[in-house]
């Protein structure tokens, strides 16, 4: 049931809380470690044990408050219109339905674990450090694969590719992980009195680590990233955070970028076409869209439907849009599209508001030139921070409530001022 309006949110973690918690970020540093297997065995195992963590909280934690947040919702929306899709429109390819159909539910139970428990703050203030050392982490790793040139994950198993990055085959999958760790890892450094130099060495070897890769709309992105937590917490911090300090962010991440090698973006940037392929395909997309605006192809039929519509053929295979949010309409339609959209839209305000969670803007912003919801090995942990978002949205409508109450303001007990309180959960 759900609280009534005005009710303060359960502030303490049990053990259930806390065991499910680690046990989903356990998880999701599963989907990002095994992301380079393309037989999708994995992602399948993986997806199970969610699904099943999911069923073991709602059983046995039937004492919680159930949070319908919008974090929850969209996802799950659209994985009951996959599930519908696949099952009875004419315009499907089955298996790829319900690949697509299982994808999407296991991102709703992500974010519905997510928002159930992550309603103390101490508690999600630990995942996400330890979200963030797992980015410095990966980032370490890749720049030492750069280093020595190895197309072996851990220098071991073989992926395939001339290279890898970090735990990744594609470097642009790289980027985006880094680009959900990089402001968590800046804000962990800067939210103190005194700074914490250890987060900003770690932020500034996130930094290099995504430039040395060679990603472009990354290597922009994470500078863009950079500064825009740094005004952010200037803003935030007026007076306590010094301009000595961002002089020293910014200098560190400098050093790490040069440490690290700009050569392979650099090269890339020459090009005189900055959106060569990606503007055919795009032209292709939207071909696909305006032929089945509503209904779309079916759920996992882009590629396969794609051929149709291809404007060129350079023997290249086009395995994604490159491009989410075209996909998203391509396969299931314009309203499904929206339902994702709603849940971005959604997550400005709290994002923006909480400054760590920047990444998830930034994340959707390399949507538009790439495919980083294609794999739960990047989107998967932007489903827990949005869902982790619902309750920082919660808190911040308290404070403003019991600011209201310190000045004695009689409104604060209104029915507008009571709605406030369900602003991101529905």
């Amino acid at each position: 049931m759900e609280p009534s309006a005005g009710e303060r949110p359960a502030r303490e973690s049990t053990a259930l809380d806390r065991g499910a918690a680690w046990a989903l970020f356990v998880l999701l540093t599963a989907f990002t470690f095994t992301i380079g297997d393309y037989s999708l065995i994995s992602m399948h195992i993986v997806s199970a044990l969610i699904l099943a963590l999911a069923a073991f909280y709602l059983i046995f934690g039937v004492g919680q408050t159930f949070r319908w947040s919008i974090a929850f919702v969209s996802p799950m929306l659209m994985a009951l219109y996959g599930a519908g899709q696949t099952l009875w429109s004419d315009q499907k390819i089955l298996a790829n339905g319900w690949e697509k159909t299982l994808y999407w539910f296991t991102a709703a139970m992500i974010a519905m674990l997510a928002t159930q428990l992550f309603r103390t703050g101490r508690l999600a203030q630990q995942f996400r450090m330890a979200f963030a050392l797992l980015g410095g982490g990966v980032a370490l790793l890749d720049v030492l694969q750069q280093a020595s040139h190895t197309g072996k994950y851990f220098w071991l198993f073989p992926s395939g590719f001339p290279d890898v990055y970090g735990t990744f085959a594609y470097y642009n999958n790289f980027s985006q992980f880094i680009e959900m760790t990089l402001p968590i890892t800046l804000w962990l450094g800067l939210n103190h009195r005194e700074p914490r130099y250890n987060w900003l060495l770690l932020s500034a070897l996130q930094i290099g680590a995504v430039v040395a890769c060679g990603s472009r709309a990354g290597a922009a992105l994470v500078v863009a990233e950079l500064l825009a937590v740094l005004l952010l917490a200037f803003l935030r911090r007026r007076g306590i955070l010094s301009l000595k300090v961002i002089g020293l962010t910014l200098l560190l991440s400098l050093g790490f970028i040069y440490v690290a090698g700009f050569k392979t973006v650099l090269h890339k940037l020459e090009r005189p076409d900055q959106l060569a392929t990606r503007r055919e395909i795009n032209e292709a997309s939207l071909a696909m869209i305006k032929a089945r605006p509503l209904t779309g192809w079916g759920l996992g039929a882009y590629v396969p439907v794609y051929k149709m519509f291809a404007l060129y053929d350079d023997g290249t295979w086009v395995n994604q849009a490159h491009n989410d949010y075209l996909e998203w309409a391509a396969e299931g339609g314009i309203p499904f599209a929206c339902l994702m959209v709603a849940l971005i839209l959604w997550t400005v305000r709290p994002a923006t508001r909480s400054i760590w969670a920047v990444g998830l803007l930034t994340l959707c912003l390399h949507a538009v030139v790439d495919y980083p919801f294609a794999r739960m090995g990047t989107c998967g942990w932007y489903f827990a921070l949005v869902g982790m978002l619902v309750w920082q949205q919660v808190e911040q409508h308290e404070t403003t409530r019991r600011r209201w109450r310190s000045r004695g303001d009689d409104s604060a007990s209104s029915p507008d001022a009571e709605r406030l309180h369900q602003i991101g959960v529905m």
